[in-house]
């Protein structure tokens, strides 16, 4: 079986494209479909629209498949489009970040998104000129609708075909664009030089093998042929008749096949790196010589870009010149002009030594090629070389001489034996090839060698490398449920998707009629920006919504296609020292909260926001996070994306950190796993800037889209959002709460949680109300849901929540909400690790955090508890391991767990912690500096500071993670943070009880810790439903929860309804937060099964609320 790929070589001045068969041997043999590859030429000017540009492109993949349609064969099919371009470049996403003047309209521009849309077109235009079978007549009378290839040139091109005269013979051909007034005027110099450079059988003056040595160029370059330029000859016209079902349906799926893009320089080094000329070479250097400056190093047929003897990612145009420029500044087209501009000005140095002192400024290497009063491009310079410009020659001279000066150091770290040379250069090779020997010949053996085949070797390589990909598929690692567009699940029970109503409007649900918006507003403003979280797949919502336009297209006349910009063109990319200090140790999980960085002034280069915006074409799109950037008064459309499920789609790499360094450093001992290590980024970098930059946003946005799910998105206007937020923060909240596996997880979350998923190990948490975490969803009157996260609502509803002033004083940041709930389940599973936590100075001073880790563990079940029938099996007591035994030293403990750590023995934990048993509605207090751990089977409910991901493991019962990995330790950190007098029975709550009604219920102060800035009430209400229970919350919220019982009711007044009186229900063991914004509200409990064994046990409630002198607790 083979299948074929269209290649392309794109560059500033031509495309070459080819039709490459793939034959699917162990090894995916490559070959150029019957030799024959097209050529066109581009005209490539400042100010080009990119969607004409990109017309050329689409006519030369159009005569790659008039060449299919011909040649068909009922096996054929084309499976992809292969592309090699210059960088710099997002090759994944297609986006060109290439600042020249000769594609400055493309800066930023979404080039795969472009050729999608000209793909369209192209099919619509095949299928209006050869598939349908109309009448003449009726096709002359019907007026033609103008579309892109209305402006594609309709001269054919001609075609030259090369022979080696070595075996293999295989003649290839490809196309020369027509002649120019300029072009024949240069025709017998160049004819006289390639002769020169290539022989012929009939030239007396080919070179012999007697004076072989003299010349660095590979004999079988010099023995290339040259046939006579001939032109295709004249084909009857496509008709209907040519096109079977198959071979249409082929040509209708055109848009839909993948579309990939690779470094030109890499695609010319791999194509050439496997012909059959140079595979006797095993290490190979490839240069580009073009609008940019390219390079790839190759050692035995495998591209190296991570080795000591190459530069980083194998760029020389990073590498510095001098302290002032790199090579690209110089090695590119405007390095040659700028080297013409010096030598104009006499300030160029004759340097025959070998070295120079020559040096660009600032503006030499950022100014346009069209500042002087004459147009200087490469072609000038050609043109005044062959005219005798002594300044022009000297020009290609000392761009040659500084290049060879430039390469030695990298030919020789190397030991490349072949230097490949490719590009526009190439052309002029006659003007550089003397230059560039001498100097490399002075410290090198290495030949150096100008392909003109280098079209056809980076349509070859793009393919090759194309056929070796495996593609990246939109997926979640994770066994739990996708959050549904309609919620139908029964909510008498635990409720997973707790939603919100919005007091009026709707939410949209899918992207046509999202589409249908957007597009709306494209159409009123000529740009639509969409800004979004970390993580979003921002390249599904452009493609949805350039599939839309281009089918709106094909309805309205007259309209231009619409361009998508990718708003990562401007972002910073020299700041990884910045980030590099936030992450601090590379091996720890840890780092430091960027929380004094702004998103704009941190991240955002404003040159190339500046130039981004000089350059663009309307109608665009400008997408990706910082698009709102660009246009303060422009429609603004943002995607949000709940915080699991950017875990889930981290763990399989396919979405990251934003704002992490370019480049990880990595090392021997380096701990950290590619998922952990992109944690620690989106914690401590992206999430405290993407929540400042969200906040910000907010009173701008005219759509608001749920991104969990790119498929089929939902979606509400921005009025209706943001009236719908200051609602919420009117009545009860309660946070969608989700579910993480651990090696210490148990069984009781998934009995008890009815709709949660059955499929996982087991479950250790529930992030019941882990504000950092946890989303809030909203339903409509006809239950559609829309996920939002926790910081855009409560960044701007925190006065209505947290009420007093003092709090709002302490804790009004967007991520501030100060308490936590979740669960613990070791049921049937295992005891926790061994840990502390850091004290209030420790986690400020080294993490950036403004409150610590304080904690208490609520007992909400045990496993004798649970199975009756275990009551009496001491094999099922739980227990809590919590603080020191007396007299223990602090160096001893402390070279115990290092010993343990280090030779993997069992660590005596008993020796130094103490163990205590625990029972249903225990109440622990845990304050930071304690040595802590819960046992195994039992449920523990955390009521805790918000701050989670600081828990210091000293030991970890020498057991394997999730992943088979041995779990992170954090020692030292711990040593530091423990208080060796805390001991356990003085750390268990003594509950006070504070007012007893006869017959309805008991209210019990459970106190905390003095280091504690919240406190906790516990109503122990009897089973009657007659009962009824008052609280007012003074001005500050509660965070409830009912841990025994079937369900409690909340009656409060309506703020939005002229207080109205509103009830809410929540089910046993379910979260739920009264704001401050309600002053009183009302209890009931709510019995489910009346015939329930358990209708005669107590409800339980526990509050949880800010002490009034937390202030001084936090000094």
């Amino acid at each position: 079986m083979s299948s074929l790929v269209i290649g392309l070589d794109i560059s500033d001045s031509h495309i070459t494209s080819a039709l490459i068969r793939i034959e699917q041997l162990p090894h995916k043999k490559l070959s150029i479909e019957r030799d024959t590859y097209f050529t066109h030429t581009v005209e490539t000017k400042t100010h080009s629209d990119p969607r004409n540009i990109i017309s050329d492109w689409i006519q030369c993949i159009n005569d790659v498949l008039l060449d299919f349609v011909y040649n068909y064969n009922e096996d054929d099919n084309i499976i992809g489009i292969s592309i090699g371009m210059p960088g710099p470049m997002d090759y994944e996403s297609g986006t060109c970040y290439i600042q020249s003047s000769k594609f400055n309209k493309f800066f930023g521009l979404n080039i795969r998104l472009s050729l999608v849309h000209g793909l369209k077109d192209l099919i619509a235009r095949w299928k209006h000129d050869y598939y349908d079978k109309r009448s003449t007549e009726s096709t002359i009378s019907s007026p033609k609708k103008v579309t892109i290839l209305d402006t594609l040139r309709q001269q054919r091109p001609r075609r030259m075909t090369i022979t080696p005269p070595t075996t293999p013979r295989i003649s290839i051909t490809f196309n020369v664009p027509p002649p120019t007034l300029e072009s024949v005027e240069e025709e017998d110099f160049l004819m006289k030089n390639i002769k020169e450079y290539c022989g012929r059988l009939d030239d007396e003056n080919c070179i012999s093998e007697e004076n072989e040595p003299s010349s660095s160029i590979c004999r079988s370059r010099r023995e290339t042929y040259f046939h006579d330029i001939e032109t295709i000859s004249p084909r009857k016209p496509l008709t209907a008749n040519h096109f079977s079902p198959k071979l249409w349906a082929i040509i209708e799926q055109l848009d839909h096949i993948p579309i990939s893009f690779y470094n030109n320089a890499v695609c010319f080094a791999l194509g050439e790196a496997n012909s059959d000329y140079n595979r006797g070479y095993e290490r190979v250097l490839a240069l580009i010589l073009s609008t940019s400056f390219g390079s790839a190093f190759i050692d035995r047929g495998e591209i190296i870009i991570n080795r000591e003897d190459v530069p980083l990612d194998g760029a020389l145009a990073n590498c510095p010149y001098d302290q002032y420029s790199t090579g690209d500044d110089w090695f590119s087209n405007r390095g040659l002009i700028n080297i013409y501009k010096k030598l104009l000005r006499n300030e160029v140095p004759d340097d025959s030594s070998g070295t120079s002192s020559m040096t660009l400024s600032t503006d030499e290497r950022q100014q346009n090629d069209d500042d002087d009063d004459v147009l200087i491009t490469e072609h000038f310079l050609v043109q005044q070389a062959i005219k005798g410009d002594l300044n022009a020659k000297k020009a290609f001279q000392t761009f040659a001489r500084l290049l060879g000066q430039f390469l030695v150091p990298y030919i020789t770290r190397f030991r490349a034996q072949l230097i490949v040379i490719g590009g526009d250069f190439v052309d002029i090779w006659h003007l550089l090839e003397d230059e560039l020997n001498f100097t490399i010949e002075k410290f090198s053996k290495a030949h150096v060698y100008f392909s003109l085949s280098h079209g056809k070797s980076i349509c070859l390589g793009a393919v090759q490398q194309q056929s070796l990909e495996t593609p990246k598929t939109l997926v979640r690692h994770t066994h739990q449920y996708l959050l549904p567009v309609v919620k139908t699940i029964d909510t008498s029970e635990y409720d997973i998707y707790p939603s919100h109503q919005i007091p009026h409007g709707y939410i949209g649900i899918g992207h046509q009629k999202l589409n249908e918006q957007l597009c709306n507003l494209i159409d009123k403003n000529g740009i639509l920006l969409i800004d979004g979280f970390v993580g979003t797949y921002f390249h599904e919502y452009a493609h949805q919504l350039n599939k839309y336009y281009s089918d709106k297209m094909k309805q309205e006349q007259n309209l231009s296609s619409l361009l998508f910009y990718d708003s990562r063109t401007f972002l910073q990319t020299n700041s990884n020292i910045q980030q590099e200090s936030y992450l601090k140790d590379s091996n720890s999980l840890f780092g430091k909260l960027a929380s004094n960085l702004d998103f704009k002034k941190d991240f955002i280069d404003l040159r190339k926001l500046q130039l981004f915006k000089n350059n663009l074409s309307c109608p665009c799109v400008i997408i990706g996070p910082g698009s709102s950037y660009v246009n303060v008064t422009s429609p603004l459309v943002y995607i949000d994306l709940a915080k699991n499920e950017l875990y889930y789609r981290v763990a399989t790499q396919t979405s990251s950190s934003y704002l992490k360094p370019i480049r990880r450093v990595l090392s021997d001992t380096n701990e950290l796993t590619p998922a952990m290590y992109e944690r620690k980024c989106l914690h401590f970098l992206d999430y405290p800037v993407f929540s400042k930059l969200k906040q910000e946003l907010l009173p701008r946005i005219n759509y608001f889209i749920d991104g969990q799910r790119p498929n089929c998105p939902t979606w509400i206007a921005g009025d209706t959002f943001r009236q719908a937020l200051a609602h919420i923060a009117n009545g009860p909240v309660r946070v969608r709460p989700w579910f993480e596996p651990g090696p210490w997880g148990g069984q009781w979350l998934k009995t008890v949680c009815t709709n949660i998923s059955k499929h996982a190990k087991n479950y250790a948490w529930s992030f019941e109300m882990i504000t950092l975490e946890n989303g809030l969803i909203l339903s409509d009157i006809n239950n559609h849901l829309i996920e939002l996260s926790w910081d855009i609502f409560y960044g701007s509803q925190a006065d209505k929540i947290l009420g007093n002033k003092l709090h709002r004083e302490l804790f009004n940041g967007a991520n501030d909400f100060p308490i936590r709930f979740d669960f613990l389940d070791t049921m049937d599973g295992g005891n926790l690790s061994i840990q502390c936590n850091p004290s209030l100075q420790y986690i400020r001073a080294n993490f950036g955090e403004k409150i610590t880790q304080d904690e208490t563990y609520y007992i909400v079940e045990t496993k004798q508890h649970w199975k009756k029938e275990l009551n009496n099996d001491i094999t099922y007591s739980s227990y809590v391991y919590l603080g020191f035994h007396d007299n223990v030293d602090r160096e001893e403990f402390h070279d115990a767990l290092i010993i343990s750590n280090r030779d993997k023995k069992d660590f005596n934990v008993e020796k130094y912690v103490q163990c205590i048993p625990s029972n249903v509605h225990d109440f622990f207090l845990i304050p930071n500096e304690t040595i802590h751990a819960a046992g195994r089977n039992q449920v523990v409910l955390e009521i805790s500071a918000t701050p989670y991901i600081y828990t210091f493991k000293l030991y970890d019962w020498l057991r394997l993670g999730l992943d088979g990995r041995p779990r992170l330790l954090n020692i030292e950190h711990g040593i530091k943070n423990l208080q060796f007098d805390r001991h356990g029975e003085q750390l268990r709550c003594q509950p006070i009880s504070l007012e007893i009604e006869q017959d309805k219920y008991e209210e019990q102060h459970l106190p905390t810790h003095d280091l504690h800035f919240y406190d906790v009430k516990r109503l122990i209400i009897e089973p009657n439903e007659n009962i009824e229970i008052i609280r007012s919350t003074e001005n500050r919220f509660h965070l409830c929860m009912l841990v025994q019982g079937d369900a409690i009711e909340i009656e409060f007044n309506s703020i939005d309804n002229n207080q109205h009186k509103e009830i809410r229900q929540y089910n046993y063991i379910e979260t739920f937060l009264i704001p401050a914004s309600i002053k009183e509200y009302r209890l009931r409990p709510i019995i489910k099964n009346k015939h329930n064994e358990k209708q005669s046990h107590k409800f339980i409630l526990l509050i949880a609320f800010l002490k009034w002198d937390c202030e001084k607790l936090l000094k």
